[in-house]
């Protein structure tokens, strides 16, 4: 007798899903206030992370977030020569910043300018983006084209080796950081930070950054001259200046430390390296010959 399979009897049925199934007994807004709450958190606790170690971290950035900001930013950093006489000095700075940079070896991306301030204090600086400043009373006293040579010189590898970036202060750093994020974010941040502190009383930097700067400096000039002379002499321009009766801003003095302990690590460093200490000096450009103030 045949065996009627039980498969006959079988019924099926389609249930309704458990209604607790994909659904959350939470209140959507509450969700939402834990997913904002977990996002603001992660970006407060990156963005204080990066605020304490905003100078390493701007300085690691690709170079060219650096000068976009430093674009964005350039009426808070430096005044812009427009009559005339400062234009035709500023050509000539750059002209001569353009055959030092040929023989350093910048950072991809890195476009040296170089404004002049037709005020008669003494000092030169470098800033975001490898904006270099250079002040008439620095000018005035430098005897030939080879002691301006390592002002620019000098002030350009701070630039290269992204020194403004580590100084500047948090504030323009992590400006820095949020450029490759967002140009505005990074613009805001930058923009607050210098118009608050004024940027430029913001740029100290450090004995072994002097010192790195001084030893990429005289590297490129010696390629420039085939020798190291007017390095030191920018440094007793100085020190005589400082040293003198007549009422004078130095700047310089304060920003970079001025010893002859310092002088005489440049010959050192010359000697080591082989650069003949001086050589045939080359006369300043007739536009930065004796630089007057404007009237």
């Amino acid at each position: 007798m045949a065996r009627r399979s039980s498969r006959s009897n079988m019924q099926f049925e389609n249930r309704a899903p458990d209604e607790h199934v994909n659904y959350s007994i939470e209140h959507p807004l509450k969700e939402f206030a834990w997913l904002a709450g977990g996002v603001f958190g992660g970006l407060l606790l990156i963005t204080l992370l990066a605020g304490f170690f905003a100078g390493e971290l701007a300085a690691r950035m690709p170079y060219r977030y650096e000068q976009s900001l430093a674009a964005d930013t350039a009426s808070l950093l430096v005044d812009r020569a427009t009559d005339p006489r400062g234009i035709a000095i500023e050509q000539e700075l750059n002209r001569l910043a353009a055959r030092i940079a040929a023989h350093m070896p910048l950072p991809e991306g890195m476009q040296v300018t170089v404004h002049y301030q037709d005020t008669p204090e003494l000092n030169a600086f470098a800033t975001l983006g490898a904006h270099l400043v250079i002040y008439q009373g620095l000018l005035a006293r430098l005897p030939d084209e080879n002691t301006l040579a390592m002002v620019l010189a000098h002030e350009m590898a701070h630039a290269q080796l992204r020194h403004p970036a580590r100084s500047l202060g948090r504030g323009v750093a992590v400006g820095i950081i949020l450029s490759a994020l967002n140009s505005g974010m990074g613009r805001s941040a930058a923009g607050g930070a210098l118009s608050t502190t004024g940027g430029i009383s913001l740029l100290k930097f450090s004995r072994d950054q002097e010192r790195d700067a001084d030893a990429a400096a005289l590297a490129t000039i010696a390629a420039l001259y085939q020798h190291v002379g007017g390095a030191q002499d920018l440094f007793r321009v100085l020190a005589s200046a400082g040293a003198g009766s007549e009422q004078l801003r130095v700047s310089m003095l304060s920003t970079h430390p001025l010893s002859q302990e310092r002088i005489d690590a440049i010959a050192t460093l010359a000697r080591t390296r082989g650069w003949p200490e001086d050589g045939t000096r080359t006369p300043l450009p007739a536009a930065l010959r004796g630089a007057q103030p404007a009237n």
